[in-house]
């Protein structure tokens, strides 16, 4: 391995009208220089760490709106349209939340952000457990998506303070709390559910990981790009010096090179300037088109588990001319088995297969290359889940089809981070996320009403979206993998 050396900046002296300047010393280092020189080592583990456990809000999140109808059915009369409302206030939220918090998150800083959302999501989530009516379980479940939207602030710290070589490995090291986030809402759910049978019990529990980061809050460090660019170069200093001491390194010789700027920070405008605007539209195409593939694989799969196949069944049509039009239009009071617990336990565990192979190749290959290849492959499994074959052949899949939309998410997300300068790379990945949201108002009603009778039609929305993605990572402007991060757009 060569030994690192520091870089020289002579380029970065002050322009003659003072504005977007950086001044340095003969010798001098960007944060990119002193992060790469610390490594991946315990500092970024432990960012990690907590910053995953934020993240695994969101997975429980998708999870507790994709089941949480089925259960309340047995307490509360809901009709068949109501899963898709309870849905559609979750989404809302987030929605909401995307397009403040990000903004916030520049101009006020990453931890407050992540700090007020996690407060957010750990007190409604609290407040599900204990709601008397549909009305206020969906009132509860959108404040929770507001707060679910400011998490993502956890992977803007943890790729901010991640090596150039790591960046794409760190993204995926997220999905695997997703994941994680995911079974544990399932094991749960099976324990509860059957030993217990009580809902509000179960999302009282599943509330509880964002108080596990509150606790370490005090530890938890705000990003030395984001006090760089907000004049507060003694903190990015002393930040880094944390990153090198944790690490069992030393800062690079010389001096911190100071940003002076007088652009705004948070601002959606310059998502569109010139030299982005490409880029930005291409890329919220494809958060839209990667949530709406997870979301509606997400909420298929119980219908899947529990019936075998897509649409309904023979005997559906026969027997409904002997029922009113109120009772087809009631969700049946219908348990989970041990085994719908043991296929989701096993569908949710899918996305490790995938996790294991991107984590490997995140960056052996290009960024766009295997963004695109993902996104053509799903394109062609989805409509496979309209086969009438065993059961087991469909399973696997939708086996195969949740490992690629973890990768296509993952990728879309790192990508995000990685083409914005430090200005404007909340607000950035807040309106990536944004747009994955809009997927939201589109697929609930999609996935679990239309799917029983226009199973086709849905699974074509599906696949020809996915497609198009795969064509438009393929035109993104910038390879990312391997490029230092900016601090300021010019």
């Amino acid at each position: 391995m060569s030994e690192w050396t520091p870089e020289s900046h002579p380029e970065n002296e002050t322009d003659i009208n003072g504005f977007n300047k950086i001044t340095s010393e003969a010798k001098s280092y960007t944060v990119d220089d002193a992060v790469n020189k610390a490594g991946y080592g315990k500092f970024q583990i432990r960012l990690l760490i907590l910053s995953g456990i934020a993240w695994i809000a969101e997975s429980v999140e998708v999870f507790i709106i994709s089941v949480l109808s089925q259960f309340l059915a047995c307490d509360w009369t809901l009709t068949k349209q109501q899963p898709a409302i309870l849905a559609y206030a979750a989404f809302i939220g987030i929605t909401v939340g995307c397009a403040t918090l990000g903004s916030l998150a520049d101009i006020l800083g990453r931890k407050k952000v992540l700090a007020a959302s996690l407060i957010t999501i750990l007190s409604f989530g609290l407040a599900t457990a204990f709601v008397p009516s549909f009305l206020w379980m969906a009132i509860c479940r959108s404040f929770v998506g507001f707060g679910v939207a400011g998490v993502t602030q956890g992977l803007t710290v943890c790729t901010e303070y991640c090596p150039i070589h790591m960046r794409g490995r760190n993204g995926f090291f997220f999905s695997y709390f997703w994941t994680f986030g995911t079974i544990m809402a399932v094991l749960l759910s099976w324990v509860i559910m059957v030993y217990r049978n009580s809902w509000r019990l179960l999302l009282a529990i599943l509330a509880l990981p964002p108080l596990l980061v509150l606790l370490c809050l005090n530890w938890y460090p705000e990003s030395a790009r984001y006090y760089l660019v907000s004049h507060q170069y003694e903190r990015a200093v002393e930040v880094l010096q944390k990153v090198a001491k944790t690490n069992g390194t030393d800062l690079p010789p010389g001096r911190l090179v100071h940003v002076f700027t007088k652009e705004k920070r948070g601002r959606l405008k310059d998502l569109l300037s010139k030299e982005y605007r490409v880029a930005t539209l291409l890329i919220w195409y494809l958060g839209w088109a990667s949530s709406l593939i997870i979301y509606g694989t997400v909420f298929i799969t119980p219908i899947i588990i529990q019936s075998g196949f897509l649409g309904r069944a023979k005997s559906d049509n026969q027997t409904s001319g002997n029922q009113s039009e109120t009772d087809l239009d009631i969700i049946p009071c219908v348990e989970f088995t041990q085994e719908n617990f043991v296929d989701l336990l096993w569908m949710s565990s899918a996305e490790l297969p995938g996790l294991l192979i991107f984590t490997f190749i995140a960056e052996k290959w290009g960024r766009k290359v295997t963004l695109s290849v993902s996104c053509f492959i799903n394109g062609v499994l989805l409509p496979l889940l309209l086969l009438r074959t065993y059961k087991s052949v469909i399973l696997l899949i939708l086996f195969a089809i949740r490992g690629f939309m973890v990768a296509i998410a993952r990728l879309s997300y790192i990508i995000s981070l990685e083409i914005y300068p430090t200005t404007f790379r909340s607000v950035g990945l807040a309106y990536h996320l944004f747009f994955s949201q809009v997927a939201g108002f589109v697929i609930p009603y999609v996935s679990q009403v239309l799917v029983f009778d226009y199973p086709e039609a849905v699974m074509g929305l599906l696949a020809g979206s996915i497609f198009l993605a795969g064509i438009a990572a393929a035109f993104l402007p910038f390879e990312t993998k391997g490029v230092k991060m900016k601090e300021i757009a010019k």
